[in-house]
């Protein structure tokens, strides 16, 4: 479990890490993102990270991990797919009379969390490369591939080429396992 101060600091640095890329759309994400619960959500309700703050606490230990994992790669790639890789959680996840709960009516009929934070990152404006989108869209790896389109599965296997997919991939898997 997180103090409030731990959440704050946490808050603190995505944010500097976010504005650190300069990257064009990224003031209307961090406006989005301050307008959510973003900062003090869980991760998840029964899995990893399901505690207040739990959500960026991850998004911050998958950073950590790619960082290291990932250092060849573009600094900008590493802050956006490792921070904005779960974006689609804020205002899913809520917390009603102490508990916390997540929505189940998307009006979105897409068809992965990976999917929606694409989704939603580019119609914040965010410029994100086609590395970028895959990497996000796919961070969860094969997940229900086969309720996928053909499309779809020939573009996540052309994905298995791709470092920073894969880095992202596993810098996720680790630090969800860890729990910390």
């Amino acid at each position: 479990m997180l103090t409030p101060q731990e959440i704050e600091t946490n808050k603190i640095k995505f944010i500097r890490l976010l504005e650190s890329t300069e990257r064009e759309g990224m003031k209307k994400v961090l406006e989005f993102l301050e307008e959510s619960d973003f900062y003090k959500i869980p991760s998840s309700l029964k899995r990893h990270h399901d505690w207040e703050g739990g959500l960026v606490q991850h998004c911050l230990g998958v950073y950590d991990r790619l960082k290291t994992t990932g250092e060849n790669l573009p600094s900008d790639s590493v802050i956006i797919t490792s921070l904005l890789h779960d974006i689609c959680k804020a205002g899913k996840i809520y917390n009603e009379n102490g508990e916390w709960k997540e929505r189940h009516d998307d009006e979105l009929e897409i068809p992965g969390h990976g999917d929606r934070s694409v989704h939603i990152l580019k119609n914040l404006g965010l410029k994100l490369s086609p590395e970028e989108i895959k990497a996000i869209k796919w961070h969860m790896g094969g997940w229900k591939i086969g309720e996928r389109s053909k499309e779809d599965i020939k573009e996540f296997f052309g994905t298995k080429n791709s470092d920073l997919w894969r880095l992202l991939h596993n810098a996720d898997r680790y630090n969800a396992s860890h729990n910390s």
